[in-house]
């Protein structure tokens, strides 16, 4: 029975994804699918997905970022150390301000406000914050709010902001098409992607590595690539990527999340203006502070999942290498130093 109600899960996806890139919304496939799975789950509460297909979606979503390295992108990596180090201090000082914000607005304690505004994975913040004593239920509803904020208002945004730019990169890339880089659709060089990227990523998946899948399959990939040449993503595969990821996010969205709404709206409020500052605010400091280009800075700073993000890139014209690597190093970092952090503040309010 789960194996239909994941099928017509996925065919509501693909439905709200339809109509959402008919409609010309900014990346239709994720946010029209993310948008149509929620509407259904909610209705209906038979909406079904395989947690396990998120591994499977990583693996392919880090070949298809390996898949774009090429021997000069290498060299461009280096360009990133500055910007790196800008966003992970914005992250930190934005993190307390917000956090703060919340436990000073609302009843919910400091572990709970601080976990809640932290660019960490869902999963990954509610179990980390258990630990401590936080509102587990709480922290993984807001989590679930951030993404659903980023996902359905920073796109149009990013759109508005970056119009000139996508042009400006679409012409480099004609250019470069123009030049003869290889970039026609080859089956076997496409399938060694595939397997190389997969060996790779599901090694650093089992060894327990954060991210281990999506990271092992950019690693496998761009082996894979500095060999092989760049591979072609077939656009369909990108699109199918973005469904499958919108129906795994609006999965997240159940009536028990609705039912607790009502004592979160503050810091919802909070997270919203919090969310927009700290993508507008870093993006335009990394900018001004490094002269890395305003597209890859919004998308860098963006506090969403490394996949997601890596695909939205990819769907606006952005080269998504660089935003992955910033985003690994975000989510590296929040991951190792964020509950330690967190739990200091508490140990000093005396976890009131």
């Amino acid at each position: 029975m789960n194996l239909l109600f994941f099928f017509i899960t996925l065919a509501v996806a693909c439905l709200g994804a339809f109509i959402a890139i008919k409609l010309k919304v900014p990346a239709g496939a994720m946010v029209g699918s993310m948008a149509a799975v929620i509407a259904f789950n909610l209705l209906t509460d038979k909406g079904f997905f395989y947690k396990d297909l998120k591994i499977v979606m990583q693996l392919v979503s880090g070949a298809m970022i390996g898949g774009k390295l090429g021997r000069e992108d290498v060299k461009e990596l280096k360009t990133i150390i500055l910007p790196v180090i800008i966003l992970l201090v914005m992250m930190v000082v934005l993190n307390l301000a917000f956090g703060s914000a919340i436990y000073l607005a609302s009843d919910l304690d400091i572990a709970t406000s601080l976990f809640a505004t932290t660019p960490g994975g869902v999963s990954d913040m509610a179990l980390i914050s258990q630990e401590l004593g936080a509102n587990t239920a709480y922290v993984a509803i807001l989590q679930v709010f951030r993404l659903l904020i980023i996902y359905s208002f920073c796109p149009p945004l990013f759109r508005m902001k970056m119009k000139k730019q996508t042009a400006e990169n679409k012409t480099k890339e004609a250019a470069v098409q123009e030049k003869g880089e290889e970039i026609s659709f080859i089956p076997v060089r496409f399938a060694g992607l595939i397997l190389a990227a997969a060996a790779i990523g599901y090694l650093f998946y089992r060894l327990g590595v954060t991210a281990g899948a999506i990271l092992g399959g950019m690693v496998g990939g761009a082996i894979f690539t500095l060999a092989a040449g760049k591979t072609v993503f077939p656009k369909q595969v990108r699109t199918g990527l973005q469904i499958v990821a919108g129906a795994f996010i609006g999965m997240n969205m159940t009536r028990e999340s609705m039912a607790n709404i009502g004592a979160l709206i503050v810091p919802i409020l909070i997270m919203i203006v919090g969310i927009l500052a700290f993508v507008f605010l870093t993006s335009w400091l990394i900018h001004k502070l490094t002269g890395l280009d305003y597209a890859t800075c919004m998308f860098s700073s963006t506090p969403g999942g490394l996949q997601e993000m890596a695909l939205l890139a990819e769907d606006m014209g952005v080269n998504p290498l660089k935003v992955s690597v910033m985003q690994t190093c975000r989510l590296f970092f929040v991951i190792s130093f964020f509950p330690t952090m967190i739990r200091l503040i508490h140990m000093l309010v005396g976890g009131s």
